[in-house]
């Protein structure tokens, strides 16, 4: 059997964009004519082989060509130059339920989808339940996939991909499907298809998921692969191309404030206190230069300056919430207990929340707000708040060192170890 699962090589991939259709039909009358035409190069010079059984993620930043270079692999584009070779079968999970009959049922799109994999229909029939169960749509199954909503619509398709028992697995950001307990369950099952020998090929901006799943990294630029080798040393590229600082050793003090002192728009609130509103917001490390990255566990500064009024009570939060839109944390002066300055109408104050940036590295967005908390402290009346802002990058070189925590947050657990008494009682 062959060991190669995927070969791809000398691949590229070329768009020509033109200004008008005059220009197009002159372009494909007479070839040689090219004013009026551009040459975009999604893909440049590709080569790579992927082993039976290997897991491999293929990351960078949009516009990068991941989503190109999929469509390649899976044959619904073709390259301007090179070639590509699969061996097995495939089941890609690009754009989940495309490929469904509104009019057909649930029950007859598994049917339909399960021969074009390449299965015959007694096949799909024996493991028919085992689609249904996974799915967990119900009596959905035998309605109409038109009547179904989105989430619906992804759990079947899904389902059907990766229980058909594909040689090799392709996905593409397309494990959002479902409520968080179905996520669980897919990287659950994609985990025992991995572990199985079926090969994975993995295309994410989630960088925890890549360190979980894959075992290699394949880094692309600008259509050309930066990187090749270990997931940790291709994560640690991700993360240093995502940081624009991080790649400019030169620049200056002043461009790098300018980056990261935000000015804060003053504008008027439903509760019509315009006297009272946010100013700036910098980002700090402990030495006060400002920065917009951080090492995950270091800390981190927020000085946020803000014109007040003479309203009793005021306090300041910040919140950070994750590339999901969720927010990992919200704190602030009220809930630490501080007691908020005496202030003078119109006079300018400043806040500082310092915290250990106990995050897992990636991408955060950050924004602060000035509120009026009820006497219960249970509500609040908003007076401003601040847009959201970042990208802060958070850095860890997993490859170097162990990370001071694994997951999503750190808890700050103090540990030690302690002497046992071995007496009997």
């Amino acid at each position: 059997m062959n060991e190669i699962a995927i070969s791809v090589n000398g691949v590229s991939k070329c768009y020509r964009v033109f200004e008008d259709q005059l220009s197009r039909l002159l372009h494909a009358v007479w070839p040689m004519h090219t004013k009026g035409m551009q040459e975009i190069w999604a893909l440049k010079d590709i080569s790579f082989n992927i082993k039976r059984g290997e897991s491999v993620a293929i990351i960078g930043r949009n516009g990068g060509g991941k989503s190109t270079l999929l469509e390649i692999l899976t044959g619904t584009l073709m390259p301007t130059t090179g070639d590509v070779k699969v061996f097995g079968r495939v089941s890609a999970l690009l754009e989940l339920g495309s490929g469904f009959n509104p009019e057909y049922t649930g029950r007859d799109n598994v049917i339909l989808n399960g021969l074009l994999l390449g299965l015959a229909k007694a096949e799909i029939i024996a493991r028919f339940s085992e689609i249904e169960a996974f799915a967990e749509i119900g009596s959905a199954i035998d309605r109409p996939v038109k009547t179904y909503s989105s989430g619906m619509m992804m759990r079947l398709a899904f389902a059907v991909q990766v229980l058909c028992d594909p040689d090799i697995l392709i996905i593409d950001e397309a494990l959002s499907v479902g409520d968080f307990f179905f996520q669980q369950k897919c990287f659950r099952h994609i985990r025992k298809l991995r572990d199985n020998g079926t090969t994975l090929l993995f295309v994410s901006h989630d960088m925890g998921s890549v360190r979980d799943i894959c075992e290699r990294g394949i880094f692309l630029r600008e259509g050309q692969s930066v990187f090749d080798g270990c997931n940790l040393e291709a994560i640690r590229h991700y993360f240093q191309d995502s940081n624009p600082l991080a790649q400019d050793s030169n620049a200056t003090p002043e461009r790098k404030s300018k980056d990261v002192v935000h000015e804060v728009e003053s504008r008027p609130t439903s509760c019509g206190i315009t006297e009272t509103y946010l100013l700036s917001i910098e980002m700090l490390d402990m030495d006060d230069k400002p920065i917009s990255s951080i090492r995950m566990g270091d800390f981190i500064k927020f000085l946020i300056r803000y014109k007040a009024n003479d309203l009793n009570n005021l306090h300041v939060y910040l919140a950070i919430k994750n590339k999901y839109d969720q927010i990992v944390t919200a704190t602030g002066s009220f809930n630490l207990n501080i007691s908020p300055p005496d202030l003078e109408p119109d006079q300018i104050s400043a806040f500082e929340l310092t915290m250990p940036a106990n995050l897992e590295a990636g991408q955060y967005s950050y924004c602060v707000s000035l509120t009026l908390p009820s006497e219960d402290g249970t509500t609040g009346q908003l007076i401003d708040e601040s847009s959201w802002i970042g990208p802060i990058n958070i850095n860890w070189d997993y490859n170097t060192s162990p990370p001071p925590f694994y997951g999503l947050v750190g808890m700050g657990a103090k540990v030690r170890f302690v002497s046992v008494d071995q007496t009997p009682t």
